[in-house]
C-alpha cells in the first residue's frame, strides 16, 4: 500500500511538473515572445514555490530545471487509467532519480493522519493518497523515456476518482501541447 501511494503522489508531482518544465522557446517574434516567456518564467517560479511545500512534490521540484520538459501521455482504461511520462534521453537518468525520491516520501504519506496530509501535500498528492486509500491499484514501472503509471479498480467510485485524476493530467498535457 504504501509503495501504491508513493507512485500515486509521483503521479500527481508529474502531472504538474509537465505542465511547469515547459517554456516557450525563443523566437524572433519580438515582444509579444518576450512577454510570453516572462509570463511562462514567473508561472515556473510560482508552481515550483507551490511545488515546494507538497512532502512529495518537493522531490521533483527541486530538479525541474534539470528534468524539464516532461512529456505526458494519458490514456483513459475500462477500469482506471495508464500514464506514460518522458524526458529528453539525456535526463532520463536525472527524472528516474528524482522518481526515486519522491517514491521514498510517499511511502511516508500512508502514515500522515488526514490532517496532516491536508496541510504536508498539495491538492494532487491529497486527491491521490485519497484513491490509494479508497481501494485503488497501481502498477508502475520505469521506461527508457521516463516511466509509466497505471491506476485500476474494480469499484466504480474509485474508478471514477481515478478517471477525475486522468482527466486534470490530460488537460496539463494538452495545455502543455498546445504551449509548444
Amino acid at each position: 500500500m504504501k509503495r501504491v501511494l508513493v507512485a500515486a503522489c509521483l503521479l500527481a508531482m508529474t502531472c504538474t511538473a509537465v505542465w511547469a518544465g515547459e517554456q516557450p522557446q525563443a523566437t524572433t517574434k519580438g515582444a509579444a515572445t518576450q512577454a510570453a516567456q516572462q509570463t511562462s518564467a514567473k508561472q515556473l517560479e510560482m508552481m515550483k514555490a507551490e511545488m515546494a511545500k507538497c512532502a512529495v512534490c518537493k522531490n521533483l521540484a527541486a530538479h525541474l530545471d534539470e528534468i524539464g520538459p516532461i512529456n505526458m501521455e494519458v490514456a483513459k482504461l475500462n477500469d482506471g487509467v495508464a500514464i506514460m511520462h518522458s524526458v529528453p534521453a539525456a535526463k532520463v537518468a536525472t527524472f528516474q532519480k528524482a522518481c526515486e525520491e519522491m517514491d521514498k516520501a510517499g511511502e511516508a504519506c500512508m502514515t500522515m493522519t488526514d490532517e496532516q496530509a491536508k496541510t504536508q501535500l498539495c491538492p494532487m498528492c491529497q486527491d491521490m493518497r485519497s484513491v490509494m486509500k479508497a481501494g485503488g491499484k497501481m502498477s508502475t514501472g520505469m521506461t527508457k523515456h521516463g516511466d509509466i503509471m497505471v491506476l485500476t479498480s474494480t469499484d466504480p467510485t474509485v474508478q471514477a476518482q481515478i478517471n477525475s485524476l486522468g482527466e486534470k493530467c490530460a488537460m496539463m498535457a494538452a495545455g502543455t501541447q498546445a504551449a509548444r
